[in-house]
């Protein structure tokens, strides 16, 4: 049997080849897999953060839409203005199962005999069935409000069924110029959309 010893063009050329050989394999069975794999925990990571968003949507709407269709039925008061204290008061009653909680109070408005008065309010609650039975007891407040721009969220980036949450909202006491033994503190509405000044 004939041997003979590879020329020095041909080993160059060999050697060439198993380093493609490798690149190949190195890029089929290593590469490509590993980019396969980011791109589906990528998507599932993606997909996961979308349902949970979806589902806090959701309850947000459920919440509201039981908001509406209930509030007819309670028996809450249009107090006199200045009903301010007894709000307060209410409030500090209702979030007290909150682990924190915040109100800023904006001006009182009033609309012909109709006052309004506006609260930015900010809290934590352990629990999302905690901030819904807060949200539901405010609802039912025995003074006359109106709750909107619910927004939630979790402190643990996991779904609102888990973990503590925080909740904003924008919750507006109406009142009433009938019986009121007082302006102060009023900035009266003289029309949609004009600078109001303040009734001393």
């Amino acid at each position: 049997m004939m041997s003979r010893e590879f020329t020095t063009r041909e080993k160059i050329l060999l050697l060439v080849l198993c380093v493609l050989l490798l690149g190949i394999v190195y890029y089929e069975f290593i590469i490509k897999y590993v980019d396969e794999t980011i791109k589906q925990y990528n998507t599932e990571d993606m997909e996961t953060e979308l349902l949970i968003e979806q589902a806090k949507a959701q309850s947000i709407m459920d919440m509201e839409s039981e908001m509406k269709n209930t509030k007819a039925k309670t028996g809450s008061v249009v107090a006199s203005y200045n009903n301010i204290k007894n709000e307060i008061s209410a409030l500090n009653d209702i979030f007290g199962a909150a682990s924190t909680y915040n109100f800023d109070f904006n001006q009182a408005i009033k609309d012909g005999d109709a006052v309004r008065r506006d609260i930015n309010i900010s809290f934590t609650a352990g629990s999302y069935s905690t901030a819904e039975s807060i949200i539901e007891k405010l609802h039912d407040c025995k003074y006359r409000c109106l709750i909107r721009n619910i927004s939630i969220n979790t402190s643990s980036g996991e779904g609102i069924s888990s973990g503590s949450v925080s909740v904003s909202m924008t919750v507006t006491f109406f009142e009433t110029m009938y019986n009121a033994n007082t302006t102060d503190g009023l900035e009266e509405n003289k029309d949609e959309g004009t600078t109001t000044s303040k009734t001393k």
